[in-house]
């Protein structure tokens, strides 16, 4: 019986390695070619660390490249299938039902969460919502990054226990309590348009957040999720409790106070740099939202 919290997977070993339900076990691989029909036998969470895999659930391809995650909750017949000529490195981290509980039963006993609904109809299928997110956007991001680091020093099989995997799942329950929010908030009956619309939500909001500098309009936003613009943005808001004007308001305004406290730009420049018309639409948008001018926190961050 396997005991470890690490194994490694390459050419050699990949078809006779045991990989038990309900454990918990960071596999990491370093392979060719690779093809299963049970690739979510546990929930899991899919960290590709080069190249790309492939996930087929029904008839949805989950396209995961270099730098993006997968989280997926345990069904049957998915299949993981990739075949190229330089090795592709990932990382799948298994984690039994057990330690999911286990880790909403600390989270709830505080004061300030209320999971229990969460809990009761989320993390199984049909309700959760497989998604392919970029490891940067995660809460647990810099954990995914040191666990690669720690894989390549040699030391990894010292660095696992229950602890890790338990500050994991905290980490995942916090991350995916947006998507469960925002599906909620969806109105629609059926629970797989409610998920293929925060799909494409999702793909919008990123959009907007790498795009955040060059959108002029709300329609250009919608077209690269294929929405109309009146659907975005109903359903936006409904997603995600804030237009997306006022998304990308807040993104701008965020940016602007990051580059008035860098100090190396005038206010005018910043208004230009973060798209707003001009400078006192800029000062005003400011204002309204951090309740000073930007010359009064300029002021402010050069006495701190």
């Amino acid at each position: 019986m396997m005991t470890s919290f690490f194994h490694t997977i390459t050419e050699e070993n990949k078809l006779t390695l045991n990989k038990p339900s309900d454990s918990d076990v960071v596999y990491y691989s370093e392979l060719n070619e690779w093809f299963t029909a049970n690739a979510f036998r546990n929930f899991s969470l899919k960290y590709v660390v080069d190249r790309c895999i492939y996930y087929k659930v029904g008839n949805r391809e989950h396209v995961v490249n270099q730098g993006n995650f997968l989280l997926a909750c345990r069904q049957p017949d998915v299949k993981a299938y990739f075949d190229s000529t330089a090795k592709v490195r990932s990382v799948c981290i298994d984690i039994c039902p057990a330690t999911v509980a286990e880790a909403f039963t600390v989270l709830t006993a505080q004061d300030d969460h209320d999971f229990d609904n969460y809990l009761d109809s989320y993390f199984k299928v049909p309700q959760f919502l497989e998604t392919v997110c970029p490891v940067n956007a995660a809460l647990f991001g810099d954990k995914l990054k040191d666990l690669v680091h720690v894989i390549s020093t040699g030391e990894a099989n010292r660095h696992f226990d229950k602890e890790w995997f338990l500050d994991l799942v905290e980490k995942i329950i916090f991350h995916e309590y947006g998507n469960y929010l925002a599906l909620n908030g969806i109105r629609s009956v059926r629970l797989e348009t409610r998920k293929e619309i925060l799909r494409r939500l999702r793909v919008a909001r990123q959009y907007m957040d790498d795009e955040l500098q060059q959108i002029d309009e709300i329609g250009e936003i919608a077209q690269v999720c294929n929405m109309s613009e009146f659907h975005f943005y109903r359903s936006f808001k409904q997603a995600f409790g804030i237009s997306p004007y006022q998304y990308l308001l807040k993104k701008r305004l965020d940016l602007a106070m990051t580059l008035i406290h860098s100090g190396t730009m005038s206010f005018t420049s910043i208004a230009t740099h973060c798209n707003f018309p001009d400078v006192f639409t800029f000062s005003k948008a400011f204002k309204r939202k951090f309740h000073m001018a930007p010359s009064h926190y300029a002021r402010r961050n050069d006495h701190e």
